[in-house]
């Protein structure tokens, strides 16, 4: 999962936290010295950044129609073959359906978050939350800090977003739907030139921004945030589980502006194909 800060898990962190980097963004394990990379990030398991799909280190999963492989993580990436699979118990989103394209890589199924790297680019990420909340994004106690005046609400967090000066908004807020009629409200967010991060700011990336926690299930230490020109395009909407609001998050975490036009295009399949559990209503 995401710690430290930027458009990474466990990015820009401070004193001994979680490193948010372009090649450790979605890493989970936690980082006892000062940022040396570039994102920041940060998440509530352990791993290591994840080396490219296809890597001897790689595991290649054949069967389709089955439970996403839960065995993927940061230092045990999966290459997953094409085919439709669910989120098995024990994961973000327990039967939540995906269908993969060729080439994609599974490198994290936990809890607190699932994510996959698109085909030859094991640097961007396709992230899956939810129930995330708000950290200060900047200054002391960043990422740290959870956010009490701002809601829980997909409406809250995306205000929030907007209204705070250490993002950049690269796109406005607009409706859209995902998968079987999801109803999100979408957007691309990146670091302000002028945030003032306070400390722990890889000097690669010159700027950082922190954003999210889940505090259920992500250790103490980690958070998600961003960092230099990373860009994450935001999808924010509310599911209803045994008849409780929830918050869904996907965020398509990418290096810069050009790197997301094309995750954003390699992920359409997809974001078209998701089909929440059963029993779980959107909106």
């Amino acid at each position: 999962m995401p710690s430290g800060t930027g458009s990474m898990v466990g990015k820009c962190v401070p004193r001994l936290g979680w490193l948010a980097t372009r090649a450790g963004r979605r890493t989970i394990a936690p980082l006892l010295l000062l940022l040396l990379l570039p994102a920041c990030q940060g998440s509530g398991s352990g791993g290591s950044p994840s080396p490219p799909a296809g890597s001897p280190s790689a595991q290649s999963v054949t069967t389709t129609g089955d439970a996403m492989p839960g065995s993927c993580s940061g230092d045990s990436p999966t290459q997953v073959s094409p085919g439709t699979y669910r989120l098995d118990e024990g994961t973000v989103l327990p039967g939540l359906t995906v269908t993969v394209p060729s080439g994609w890589t599974c490198a994290e199924n936990l809890p607190g978050q699932f994510s996959m790297s698109p085909p030859g680019d094991p640097n961007e990420a396709m992230l899956f939350w939810v129930d995330m909340v708000a950290v200060k994004s900047s200054g002391a106690g960043h990422g740290e800090t959870i956010l009490k005046s701002v809601g829980k609400t997909p409406s809250a967090l995306v205000s929030w977003l907007v209204h705070n000066r250490d993002f950049a908004i690269g796109s406005r807020p607009r409706s859209t739907t995902v998968g079987q009629r999801i109803p999100m409200t979408s957007l691309v967010v990146g670091v302000s030139p002028s945030v003032d991060y306070g400390d722990h700011c890889p000097a690669a990336h010159n700027r950082c921004a922190d954003m999210f926690v889940n505090p259920r299930t992500w250790t103490t230490g980690n958070w998600y945030g961003m960092g230099g020109r990373t860009e994450d395009r935001l999808y924010i909407g509310t599911i209803h589980m045994h008849g409780r609001p929830h918050s869904f998050l996907i965020d398509l975490d990418a290096e810069d502006m050009a790197h997301l036009i094309r995750l954003e295009s390699a992920a359409q399949p997809i974001l078209g194909s998701l089909t929440l559990p059963t029993g779980t209503v959107a909106g």
